[in-house]
């Protein structure tokens, strides 16, 4: 069959083949191999098997790998006996890579114009013009992966055009009519590589993460910090309860890092009648909303008493507006530390140098004695107590490189966009508390750098040796109630500091020295 055939008939049945049964065969064969990978993790988790990174990335790459056997088999099945020999020609392998055609360029277009995020309607756009493999399309948007919008079309038809191909390869047809299919296999394969080169400059922009490199200043607190939790992580103090809450109780809230601190004492100094009284109690008085919503509440008079680091200057601002004022009471100490993989050459830096590696002025590790690679460099969300620390402690008058972003799927097409967590590469280098790296990371296989060769121990903690020491406050709002002021009071008596001790913080006053100090009084 030539390029001038009379068959209208074959143009139609070909175009039925390219834009409606392949796509239906993929519809078919993701939803077996989605039903396989189900049945894998039912397996699992009967076992009691968790899958790790590498088990999912193997999860994603055998089920790809099983998907494209099965459209190379239906290929060469199809072009075997479902089709006469004389009805093959390049040009019916031309229509059947159409459709590839034009999802590549589609897609290409799209993500230029998106400037390579996944932010905006352009995604949902190619969801309704890819009508062929629209129920599919629902899917990676509602689960997130925007890249099988391209990958599945693409792969499915090429991947079947080959197995097509492959049971007709004896048959030789007319030069002029494979000019055209080999020219656009070639337009095919330039488009791919101009994706694949999108998909780095996309990685360079938005960090991936991933769970087990992550160090995160986040945790269930339902699962870990609460009286029925399963983890149990909550702190019990040391002696008998000096009093406990039972109608006026102080409302509090904090950073992240100290929930596990005044959670702890809330629990142990309030008593609860009934269970659901409790849960009631814990919704109005407990909470955790990390530093900056902390300082808004506390403002807002919808807490009375916060767990923080001292506000940043936004945050001062915002009291100052409110016309409220607040006070600080410092209760603990702790250190700012500076994190690096654990098989990182680098165990000390000195002040100068953190700043210039913030700064970008530093911007390779044998610069400071470590490997020959490129610093990657992790922050912290603006007006975070890290953040504020990081901007006021250290690098005072420096301006910073900006934050890596991350973005992340939240379903039905929805995508967030936030500072990604440090991910802990061998290259890698970020901050946060020392709280955070060593009881809520201690696993991650990170160390703690020493600034100008001292380390962030608890003795030079205590003694202000270390650098970057910073106090834990308590603020209230001027004249709180007495329920409040008990409160901030008995977290300075010694069972109070005991428990800041026992939680993992480094006190303020040594425990031997507030028993002296109040009995003087």
């Amino acid at each position: 069959m030539r390029w001038n055939m009379k068959n209208n008939k074959w143009i139609f049945t070909s175009f039925v083949l390219a834009f409606i049964a392949i796509p239906i065969m993929t519809h078919l064969v993701a939803l077996v191999v989605l039903m396989l990978l189900g049945l894998t993790e039912f397996i699992c988790d009967s076992l009691n098997y968790t899958l790790g990174t590498l088990g999912q990335n193997l999860q994603l790459y055998g089920g790809l790998s099983l998907g494209a056997l099965a459209m190379f088999i239906e290929g060469a099945v199809w072009g075997k006996r479902c089709t006469r020999p004389e009805l093959n020609s390049s040009l019916r392998y031309c229509l059947m890579l159409l459709p590839a055609l034009l999802v590549l360029i589609a897609w290409i277009m799209i993500v230029q114009n998106a400037q390579f995020s996944f932010r905006g309607e352009g995604y949902a756009n190619l969801l309704f013009w890819a009508l062929p493999w629209w129920g599919l399309n629902i899917g990676f948007i509602i689960s997130g992966w925007y890249w099988g919008m391209l990958i599945i079309p693409v792969g499915s038809q090429v991947i079947f055009t080959l197995g097509y191909y492959i049971s007709q390869r004896k048959n030789i047809f007319p030069g002029d009519a494979q000019y055209g299919r080999n020219i656009i296999t070639l337009v095919i394969f330039i488009l791919a590589l101009i994706a694949t080169w999108q998909a780095k400059l996309r990685a360079d922009k938005y960090a991936y993460e991933t769970k087990e490199r992550s160090v995160t200043e986040t945790f269930n607190i339902y699962a870990d910090y609460h009286p029925n939790s399963v983890n149990k992580k909550l702190t019990p103090l040391r002696g008998n309860v000096p009093f406990q809450y039972k109608v006026e109780r102080p409302r509090l809230d904090g950073a992240t890092a100290l929930y596990p601190l005044y959670a702890s004492a809330f629990y142990a100094l309030n008593e609860f009648p009934e269970t659901n009284t409790r849960e009631n109690i814990n919704h109005c008085c407990l909470k955790v909303s990390r530093t900056p919503e902390a300082y808004n509440r506390l403002i807002e008079n919808k807490a009375d008493l916060i767990f923080v680091a001292m506000p940043s200057k936004k945050q001062q601002q915002n009291a100052e507006a409110a016309s409220v004022k607040l006070n600080y009471t410092p209760f603990a100490k702790e250190a700012f530390v500076f994190i690096v993989n654990a098989d990182n050459p680098v165990n000390s830096l000195t002040e100068n140098q953190v700043r210039d590696i913030f700064s970008g002025k530093i911007t390779r590790w044998k610069d400071v004695g470590g490997n020959n690679e490129d610093i990657q460099i992790w922050q912290r969300p603006e007006d975070s107590g890290s953040q504020t620390v990081m901007l006021g402690k250290v690098m005072k008058n420096t301006p910073m490189l900006p934050a890596k972003e991350t973005e992340m799927a939240t379903g039905m097409g929805g995508v967030i966009r936030r500072v990604a967590d440090y991910q802990n590469t061998s290259s890698a280098i970020g901050y946060t508390f020392r709280y955070y790296a060593t009881v809520m990371n201690a696993d991650k296989n990170i160390k703690l750098l020493a600034i100008n060769g001292v380390s962030p121990t608890i003795d030079n903690i205590r003694n202000d040796t270390y650098p970057y020491t910073i106090n834990g406050y308590m603020v209230t709002r001027e004249n709180p109630t007495a329920e409040t002021q008990q409160f901030v009071d008995w977290f300075l008596s010694p069972q109070g500091q005991q428990l800041v001790q026992d939680v993992g913080y480094v006190p303020l006053y040594s425990i031997m020295n507030t028993v002296k100090k109040n009995f003087e009084k």
